[in-house]
């Protein structure tokens, strides 16, 4: 029988996974992956160009918030380069009222420090306050259940680290849905976190997937993270094809065609990863409803600027710091690299730092003075670095309003009805992290199986 072929459009995370999880269906398919860079792995992107080992993206992954990707990594057969990072020190900082604050780590630096005292008063009240069912912004769901306190120097700096986005507009369900998830369970946030302890003591303390690796572990790779999007590339059963943009998508027949800067490609199905705009730009004429909607939801962008030095310059050493809106720094947070993972420094005395500035369409000159100053400012560091490298993120990080998720599940299953040759698994529909984008991949693949029948011509190969 012929070979279905299987188009996918973008060569990142979301991507990658599903052309992985494609190949291991032991079906008889000719996928075909589409990329308009010059590599695979998208945001996963490790540089050693300057000498030093600069992450451009996602650096670390928190062992018990990523069980697809770990079991990714075991079936990958990575598990021997995997590096962890928890008995060193992991200290967050703060920038606060003109210096950097330690957040606490103890009971006791939790009582006296000037981070805590509102979410000390709000700990006496939040189990007795009332509860408010449905989607929220983040903003109004921590000053309900604690306080302003608590929303300006926990949250606020939080949903700008991660998320980029503005606590005042970010849904609480789509960003925090534990945090919501324990309040409409068991009344209150207090309690739910009191239960999850209780939950976690009966649990294993290592991975299951990568022997000897503990839950509460942070990690990457011995080659950066990027070895995760170079493994599966390297093993994916797919051919890729660099430097080609989409520019058209058309439906002839039962056949997708899709139109590229260099190349024209047919296929029976196809699954795009693709950023939101060029999703919604790619099928406006098919579904112009959905396409609609799509292009409205706001994205935003980051610059990445990654300083090295030759020498030890860190006044303090731990994961790095945030800092808050309220404090209207250029610099949203710095990541202390070579104090996180010195197994990617060169030398004994060497400071890798990463500094994240928001995207405003400055220059690259201009976006590094900015963190030169910042560090300056927030670390005392005044030294020119020995090395310096800057990347680019327009509107890379979706931005999860309220009742996104839910939006997001009514408009994929519109647009599987009107194209049903068609699947979404951008980082749009159900989480912005790297397993969340694994999981929607793997979901994807198996709901793409799950349709499949004798009578659409798909063999078996491994009943050959």
């Amino acid at each position: 029988m012929q070979k279905k072929r299987v188009i996918i459009l973008g060569a990142g995370i979301s991507g990658l996974t599903t052309a992985w999880y494609l190949g291991k269906t032991g079906l008889n398919l000719d996928i075909t992956v589409l990329e308009k860079s010059h590599r695979s792995g998208g945001w996963l992107h490790t540089d050693h160009t300057t000498g030093y080992h600069f992450e451009k993206g996602p650096r670390t992954f928190k062992v018990d918030k990523c069980p697809f990707t770990m079991q990714l990594i075991a079936e990958l057969g990575l598990q021997n380069e995997v590096i962890w990072s928890e008995a060193k020190p992991h200290h967050r900082y703060l920038w606060h009222e003109g210096e950097l604050h330690r957040f606490p780590t103890n009971p006791l630096s939790f009582l006296f420090s000037p981070l805590t005292k509102g979410f000390i008063r709000a700990l006496l009240t939040e189990w007795n306050r009332p509860v408010k069912n449905g989607d929220e912004t983040v903003w109004e769901f921590v000053l309900r259940r604690f306080n302003y306190d608590v929303a300006r120097l926990f949250f606020d700096p939080m949903v700008v680290g991660i998320f980029g986005g503005d606590i005042r507009k970010i849904s609480v369900r789509a960003c925090f849905p534990k945090l919501k998830n324990w309040e409409e369970k068991y009344g209150s946030v207090s309690q739910g976190f009191f239960e999850r302890m209780k939950e976690k003591r009966k649990e294993p303390k290592c991975s299951q997937a990568v022997d000897g690796v503990p839950m509460s572990a942070i990690f990457s790779f011995q080659g950066g993270v990027e070895r995760l999007p170079q493994s599966i590339a390297a093993q994916t059963p797919a051919t890729f094809h660099y430097n080609n943009e989409v520019s058209a998508i058309s439906f002839i027949g039962d056949e997708v065609v899709v139109k590229t800067n260099k190349d024209e490609f047919r296929a029976d199905h196809l699954f795009c990863a693709l950023p939101i705009k060029e999703t919604a730009s790619l099928f406006e004429g098919h579904v112009p409803e959905i396409a609609k909607e799509f292009s409205i939801i706001p994205s935003e962008g980051i610059a990445v600027v990654n300083f090295g030095y030759d020498a030890s310059v860190l006044p303090v050493q731990g994961f790095g710091y945030l800092t808050p809106t309220y404090a209207h720094e250029d610099i949203l947070g710095v990541v202390f690299d070579s104090s996180v993972f010195s197994e990617h420094n060169r030398l004994s005395q060497e400071t890798r730092l990463t500094i994240k500035i928001e995207e405003d369409k400055r220059s690259e000159e201009k976006y590094i003075e900015a963190a030169l100053k910042g560090i300056r400012r927030h670390l005392g560091i005044s030294r020119t670095p020995q090395a310096i490298s800057f990347k680019r993120a327009t509107a890379a990080i979706p931005q999860y309003g309220v009742g996104h998720l839910e939006k997001m599940i009514e408009l994929n299953s519109s647009f599987r009805q009107q194209l049903p040759q068609c699947h979404l698994i951008g980082n749009y529909l159900s989480g912005v992290s790297v397993d969340s984008c694994i999981a929607r991949a793997k979901e994807a693949v198996q709901e793409f199986l799950s349709r499949m029948s004798p009578g659409d011509g798909i063999e078996d190969s491994a009943s050959k």
